[in-house]
């Protein structure tokens, strides 16, 4: 009897790359055992790693371009719409295409039906450390993508919405559209639009920070948890929204918004913020690893607002203003007390 199950983790565990030598082995032994699940295999095999998939960098971009090749048999499918999901990966993706895919192929020599999908193409960019981008979006809409941050948006809007998600920070200049809503998804909320600029910082392991330079954003954060009704915040120039998950807050504040994009510029700007905090932002803009030998050092606060300087300027600098000491070898930046 054929362990589907077993069978489909296996698969997508080899054709993402993910698959143990003992788990490979089990998959081997398993295709020579049944004639049936060799013709699935390599059906899935086929499309998954054409030169053309096997290319991209991107698992969910080869995943949609494989769903949308495949030919299904006797099977009514409904149209359905490809939403990025960002944390699938490796067999996630894989799984996904073979659970929802190959096993609705029948043994037969003829093929009634193809697959209808959705052929809106989802684009992404991914920065990494010391790495910033700039993206034009199909509506005339502007995107700075900082470091350590990623981007997924469709090559084309749909007709009623415009829709992209977000991990990391970045500044939009959403171009204006009142029939049309633009909405950023966040791991944490959603910032909805018409026309306007601001900026959003939304890490995976800091609080959510949404700030306005012209026009208005509201923010819907996503509450963890607690049942509670989400409530809308809106934010006007120069208002910040600063929003903790794991307690649920949010706080609602002025600051400048100018100061908020300054990193758009190549401008790092520090206010009262502490060392460790600092050293996330110079660990992105630098990518160099920070760490801290001492507790001490990490709780100085400290403000500095530098402009395309290197790494061992912003260093010099701070350490003039707080007693710690500090060292910058190829890969890491090491403070002391």
């Amino acid at each position: 009897m054929i362990n589907e199950e077993l069978f489909t983790t296996l698969s997508a565990r080899k054709l993402s790359g993910e698959a143990t030598a003992a788990e490979q082995q089990e998959l081997e032994a398993m295709l020579q055992q049944d004639p049936v699940l060799q013709e699935r295999y390599a059906i899935l095999q086929q499309y998954f790693t054409e030169t053309s998939y096997h290319a991209s960098a991107d698992t969910e971009q080869a995943l949609k371009r494989t769903m949308a090749r495949i030919k299904l048999t006797d099977i009514p499918v409904k149209r359905t719409r490809f939403t990025p999901m960002w944390r699938w990966a490796g067999a996630a993706a894989v799984l996904l295409l073979i659970g929802g895919f190959a096993f609705t192929f029948h043994h037969t020599a003829s093929v009634k039906q193809m697959a209808v999908v959705d052929t809106t193409e989802w684009l992404h960019r991914q920065n990494g450390k010391a790495t910033k981008a700039t993206i034009e979006l199909a509506d005339g809409s502007k995107i700075w993508l900082n470091a350590d941050s990623k981007l997924s948006y469709p090559e084309v809007f749909s007709k009623g919405i415009r829709e992209v998600y977000l991990e990391g920070e970045a500044f939009f200049d959403v171009a204006s559209n009142p029939g049309k809503p633009f909405i950023i998804h966040l791991a944490k909320g959603d910032v909805q639009v018409l026309g306007t600029s601001f900026n959003i910082r939304a890490y995976e392991n800091e609080p959510v920070q949404t700030s306005v330079r012209t026009g208005k954003v509201a923010f819907i954060p996503a509450y963890k948890g607690s049942g509670k009704r989400p409530d809308t915040i809106y934010i006007t120039p120069d208002e910040k929204v600063t929003y903790e998950q794991v307690a649920n807050s949010i706080k609602k504040e002025v600051t400048s918004s100018e100061d908020d994009k300054a990193w758009t510029e190549g401008r790092l700007v520090f206010r009262d913020m502490t060392l460790e905090d600092i050293s996330y932002e110079l660990e992105r803009t630098f990518g160099k690893k920070v760490s801290f030998t001492e507790d001490a050092p990490r709780h100085f606060r400290l403000t500095g607002n530098f402009q395309n300087n290197n790494l061992q300027d912003i260093m010099y600098y701070l350490a003039r203003s707080k007693a710690f000491h500090y060292d910058i070898t190829d890969s890491t930046l090491i403070i002391s007390q």
